[in-house]
């Protein structure tokens, strides 16, 4: 409720569809989560309507509305639904074209009644476990800045939806979908090992080496290399041997087994080499020598750069615009229960 369903229903938002956001009485709780922070970022471009489901009146209006709804967006535990009487075998039977997509962290199973948030996937996926560079090897991994999996699952539902939508256009028939967090999160972790290799701790963090990692530099600041490729290594060593720093002989052609065989020795080298200037100093060469490095920056940073400008994703208000094509904009997030009207086709509600 707090943000994956919020979040794929902003998407379909953006995307052209009329979203109804239908809300317990009081609002739903990100209404008051956070002085609202993301409570007005998600649910722009929707109308609000407060429903009581517990009661016959609100689940009478809620069963109305969704038979001429295009698709259904519900972020409740698995079963939920179903007990308010308003789950997917019940919608779908007054209404067989409609999508109905489920958004849950476990999905049905033994832990679907389990309370979780997006910290807890994270945790239960092995995300966590990981260490994210060969320099923090040994080291705690640190919750992302970003709720992953929430948004994970959000873009897994919104993916699911337009896919259900198409074949619908071609059968008549919609859908019943489940999008499960938790499975979102393996299915996007599993891309650094085989499946033969999962057994294995060591195979999840062989690809890790002192090529692709942070630095700190001499003002205090860091800087992010990602010189993964032979061509990119190459300009990396060249650039900073230019500088005066020494390379073993030939280094500049290792590959990423070599460059990991060797780790401690060149993770040595680039340390003292980004510890002698600062930050920005070091972007300009590297920038100059072709060389994938960009600092680390705050969020303040990062929204005053200018590059956000030139792609014009950022609205008159300061809201973020999807990286989508859409609508243009949307308007901001509803008053409670703004909508009174009946719902016509073409809707989404939430």
């Amino acid at each position: 409720m707090l943000l994956p369903g919020p979040v794929c229903a902003l998407h379909l938002a953006w995307l052209g569809a009329d979203v109804l956001k239908v809300e317990p009485p009081g609002g739903e709780p990100g209404r008051h989560l956070y002085d609202g922070a993301f409570f007005d970022s998600y649910n722009r471009g929707k109308r609000s309507v407060e429903l009581d489901l517990k009661r016959d009146e609100g689940r009478e209006r809620l069963l109305d509305i969704a038979r001429s709804a295009d698709v259904v967006v519900e972020n409740f535990r698995p079963g939920v639904a179903d007990r308010l009487g308003v789950g997917a075998d019940m919608l779908r039977t007054l209404n067989p074209r409609l999508v109905y997509c489920a958004i849950s962290g476990f999905g049905r199973g033994s832990r679907e009644t389990a309370p979780a948030h997006d910290l807890n996937f994270l945790a239960r996926s092995g995300a966590l476990a990981l260490p994210t560079t060969w320099s923090g090897q040994g080291r705690r991994s640190t919750r992302p800045a970003m709720p992953v999996a929430d948004l994970g699952g959000a873009a897994m539902a919104v993916q699911a939806i337009l896919a259900a939508l198409i074949q619908r256009s071609r059968t008549g028939v919609g859908a019943t979908l489940e999008i499960a967090m938790q499975e979102v999160m393996l299915h996007w972790l599993t891309w650094r090992a085989s499946a033969q290799e999962r057994g294995d701790d060591a195979a999840w963090t062989r690809y890790l080496e002192p090529a692709n990692d942070i630095y700190e530099t001499g003002d205090g600041r860091a800087i992010a290399i990602g010189a993964i490729e032979p061509r990119l290594w190459r300009a990396l060593v060249n650039a900073l041997s230019e500088e005066g720093f020494v390379f073993p002989a030939g280094s500049e052609e290792w590959d990423w087994r070599k460059r990991r065989a060797q780790a401690a020795v060149l993770a040595d080298i680039l340390s003292r080499a980004f510890a002698s200037r600062g930050m920005a100093q070091w972007i300009e060469r590297l920038e100059q020598a072709g060389v994938p490095a960009d600092p680390l920056l705050t969020p303040s940073e990062a929204l005053a750069d200018p590059w956000l400008s030139e792609r014009r994703i950022v609205a008159a208000d300061g809201w973020l615009r999807p990286p989508l094509p859409g609508v243009g904009d949307l308007a901001p997030a509803p008053v409670l229960n703004s909508e009174h009207m009946a719902v016509q086709s073409g809707k989404v509600w939430l």
